[in-house]
């Protein structure tokens, strides 16, 4: 008898599903087991436990990323006992959570596990996803569509390509007869010279394309073929900002966007002639440039000319030198992003890095920040801030006009010393009240207290020759808002000062987890078997279930 166990006391019979108890059993808990006629888990609705198994293997983000269910934990869920196997086999969304095709352990096609789990999703949508990744040896078979996968192109909901453009069999796009269903695509091909530019055309023909993420590490004369007007989310990386800013321009229904490219060379600055005809994304609400500098050309500026972005929620900008050459130049982009700001007067998050060199500078956030009447989050990174920035963000009283009066999130990293302890004090203390003192005042703030602070210079930290830290009253003072309910860490600055468990900062290392899709795998390994894998969160879920049953019988 094989005995899985339960969260709690419970454990499950996988042969029979009656609950075993842990320990020696009481009277009652053996005359609770005796007397039940059926086993609770067989009380279940079908589409409960059905939708218990598919909830089980969603994606979930932990403290190692973002992890992905495998083909072998929907296969475990059907070996619990016959009841179990029936509902998984017969629910078809449980075998739309794995991309297929399945691959072995040496990334070969299973072509068993493949059909299986195409028979049993019929006719829903399924994700698909190429593999392998980032294959460098020259002597590796090209890689293409299996045809098992290619002649159902119909049923598609997501399709990756996560390999060399040049290992893939890119004639096996021609075998797609149909994308009707098609929602999201992601590319990734690391030799672009080996791309045509008419590859792509099999996709202008996705009525529900909405989501599209292209990754190509070196620009090519080549045209991008999507069917751009009808995305809402785009990510593009791609070395080409003419191609990266005319795209951008084509998508008119955009809700969200990231662009990472390269730096305009000077010969190929674009003609500011466009501004008089800038585009509307209306529907914009997440923008996020990344520019890499190389040269002595244009970086962002051109974006934040080009478009007008009423709905724009956030905003990230980051310029990054990739070479240390003398000849690189970095344009000043404030008169260009309060071009911008002052178009979209609903940003909440503004988020600025300047990689080493200045494209932002310390004296012009006020002018910046004037741009921004409803801002709630403020990251910069990288830039050099002064007593006069924290001077501007210190709320002086109910009689002033304060910048940013909704801020309540401020994340400082790598900004340097060039300020005092105490303009940064005074800041933080006119933005902070405890809910006793918010009661004894006569005026309300018109301002909103400060929730979260993140300090972050962990490169000025690492050179502890010029590492200045704060007094140890400013620190005492800092714990005590703490204890009233202010969020704030900061490396080494603040130690133990946190009130609540702190997790990564917006813009910082580990803020986000992976975008991609994970893929089913057959063979040793590939099952999810230890703590929080979807079978034991089956389990988990089931036993609060057996509890109620138990209470309400």
């Amino acid at each position: 008898m094989e005995i899985i166990p339960l969260p709690g006391a419970l454990a499950i019979d996988v042969d029979t599903c009656v609950p075993i108890i842990h320990g020696e059993p009481t009277l009652d808990q053996e005359h609770a087991i005796a007397s039940r006629p059926l086993p609770l888990i067989h009380t279940l609705a079908f589409e409960m436990l059905a939708e218990i198994m598919v909830l089980a293997l969603a994606p979930r983000i932990g403290p190692n990323g973002r992890s992905e269910a495998t083909a072998r934990d929907v296969q475990r869920l059907c070996q619990v006992c016959s009841y179990w196997r029936e509902v998984a086999v017969k629910t078809a969304r449980l075998w739309t959570t794995i991309p297929l095709p399945i691959m072995t352990w040496d990334w070969q096609v299973a072509p068993s596990p493949t059909k299986m789990f195409l028979e049993r999703s019929a006719p829903l949508p399924i994700p698909v996803c190429i593999l392998p990744i980032f294959i460098e040896d020259s002597d590796v078979n090209l890689v293409e569509i299996s045809p098992m996968v290619s002649n159902i192109s119909d049923r598609w909901r997501t399709f990756k390509v996560m390999c060399p453009w040049d290992k893939f069999d890119v004639a096996s796009l021609a075998r797609i007869s149909s994308l009707k269903n098609l929602e999201s695509l992601h590319l990734k091909w690391t030799k672009p010279e080996s791309w045509h530019g008419s590859e792509l055309d099999a996709f202008l023909h996705a009525p529900r394309l909405r989501d599209v993420r292209i990754e190509v590490p070196l620009a090519t004369s080549n045209i991008l073929s999507m069917p751009w007007a009808q995305l809402t989310r785009l990510s593009l990386t791609y070395d080409s900002p003419q191609l990266c800013l005319d795209v951008l321009s084509s998508c008119t229904k955009l809700v969200t966007a990231y662009v990472n490219t390269k730096q305009w060379l000077e010969s190929d600055s674009p003609d500011d002639s466009y501004v008089a005809r800038s585009g509307l994304l209306a529907h914009l609400t997440e923008l996020r440039i990344h520019s890499r500098i190389y040269s002595t050309g244009e970086t962002l500026g051109p974006f934040l000319r080009r478009f007008r972005l009423p709905a724009l929620k956030t905003l990230d900008l980051n310029v990054q030198l990739s070479e240390t050459d003398d000849d690189t130049f970095v344009d000043r982009l404030t008169p260009a992003l309060t071009f911008l700001l002052a178009q979209s007067p609903n940003l909440h998050c503004l988020r600025l890095g300047n990689g080493s060199w200045g494209s932002f500078y310390a004296e012009d956030m006020p002018d910046i920040l004037h741009y921004t009447p409803n801002l709630t989050e403020l990251v910069l990174s990288m830039l050099q801030v002064d007593d006069n920035f924290f001077e501007a963000l210190r709320y002086a009283g109910p009689n002033t006009t304060p910048l940013v009066p909704e801020l309540d999130t401020l994340v400082l990293m790598d900004v340097g010393e060039s300020f005092e302890e105490a303009s940064f004090g005074d800041m933080i203390r006119s933005r902070w009240w405890s809910d006793v003192e918010r009661l004894a005042m006569l005026t309300p703030p018109i301002v909103t207290r400060l929730k979260h602070i993140k300090f972050w210079n962990q490169g000025l930290h690492n050179m502890a020759d010029d590492f200045k830290g704060f007094t140890a009253e400013l620190v005492d003072t800092m714990r005590e808002y703490c204890s009233q309910g202010l969020d704030l860490t900061g490396s080494n600055y603040f130690p133990q000062t946190s009130h609540h468990p702190s997790s990564p900062s917006p813009g910082e290392p580990g803020a986000s987890g992976s975008e991609g899709e994970g893929s089913g795998s057959e063979g040793e390994g590939s099952g999810s078997e230890g703590e929080g894998s979807p079978l034991e969160d089956v389990f988990s879920m089931l036993s609060d279930t057996i509890e109620r049953f138990s209470i309400e019988r």
